[in-house]
């Protein structure tokens, strides 16, 4: 335990909200690693909440600045840019850096003179990749499958706080669908699931302020909702895991087949809810299991998986989140691949 309170650790979160997905997992590793012993200080904006050090990046973050949607797009750049360099002026009082937002990391890389870690939380592009790696900087993807063959650093799988999740084993009460209201997500086509399969259908997620996403709300969403069809607008996580807890089956179809498993799918599990979607390739690949999760492309598969719930394990669910997604599983990971770069 000494010898792992000697690594100092900044952990750098992407300042846009505490319920965005990158987000999360940062605050979900800051404080699994402040659990088990680490000296760990979280950098973000004012409003997260951790029981780690905490430096503020930003007054606030983005989505909560009250003039957010008037931003022209270089004020939006300046703090995103702003809320990663800071960690820049306390670099000396840390061992390694640990970034969680690729967009604007070369710039901390070119830097900052101590080891730094990414974390890559989205799609990885060939040219970014080689552009962050000529600075210097440790990579790691959360599957095989997003690293697609890139010469990474580690791949460490997303972890979630499954010990203060209470899980439910009985069958459910509904369908939920949970994202923000952006046609990728496919939260229109979750609505024409839930209403082939004649089930309620509970809708979780961010609107937002662009023209796209409220044309989007408005066309493809709001003339579908009705007694039946219900959306919810957006809520704590507390109350995200109990509408979790006791829905059916997590609704998840996203149009573009993801190399990475979304948050809220193991988030899922963890309650002991089956995931029904698209296809989506996690390490382990476990999801394949169709104990736990129905993921296909065609349409009447899915639906025939909504209607048959009983078809689904939710100890299993459970079993599994447990299993490869535990926020202390991750930040062990995360501990041996600190030790390795110190060591070399």
């Amino acid at each position: 335990m000494d010898s792992k309170k000697k690594i100092r650790i900044a952990i750098v979160a992407p300042p846009f909200g505490n319920n965005g997905g990158p987000e999360i997992v940062a605050q979900n590793l800051t404080d699994a690693l402040l659990e088990i012993g680490v000296d760990v200080t979280f950098f973000a904006p004012a409003d997260f909440i951790t029981n780690a050090k905490h430096v503020h990046t930003l007054p606030v973050s983005l989505w909560k600045i009250k003039d957010f949607k008037n931003q022209s797009k270089e004020e939006r750049r300046n703090l995103r840019i702003k809320s990663q360099m800071e960690v820049l002026k306390y670099q000396k009082d840390f061992d390694i850096v640990h970034l969680h937002s690729q967009k604007y990391a070369h710039l901390v890389g070119e830097l900052i003179k101590k080891p730094c870690v990414l974390t890559f939380h989205n799609k990885i592009e060939q040219l970014e990749f080689e552009k962050i790696k000529k600075t210097g900087i440790f990579t790691v993807s959360l599957s095989e499958t997003h690293g697609n063959g890139l010469e990474l650093s580690a791949i460490i799988p997303n972890g979630i706080p499954v010990e203060n999740i209470n899980p439910s084993f009985e069958k459910g009460k509904y369908l939920i669908a949970i994202g923000r209201l952006t046609e990728s997500k496919g939260i229109d086509i979750a609505i024409k699931i839930a209403k082939k399969a004649q089930k309620k259908l509970y809708i979780f997620g961010r609107i937002g302020d662009s023209l796209e996403r409220q044309q989007y709300f408005n066309e493809k969403i709001k003339p579908l909702l009705d007694e039946n069809i219900i959306y919810k607008g957006e809520v704590s996580q507390k109350e995200i895991f109990e509408y979790l807890k006791n829905a059916e089956a997590l609704i998840s179809p996203i149009r573009r087949i993801t190399k990475v498993c979304p948050l809220t799918v193991i988030e899922s599990l963890a309650c002991g809810t089956p995931v029904i979607g698209s296809l989506m390739n996690p390490t382990p690949e476990i999801l394949q299991d169709n104990s736990i999760a129905c993921l296909s492309g065609e349409m009447d598969v899915l639906v025939d998986a909504a209607r048959n719930i009983e078809r689904f394990d939710r100890k299993k669910c459970r079993k599994v989140a447990e299993t490869y997604f535990s926020n202390i599983v991750m930040a062990k990971k995360y501990l041996e691949l600190y030790e390795k770069i110190l060591k070399a």
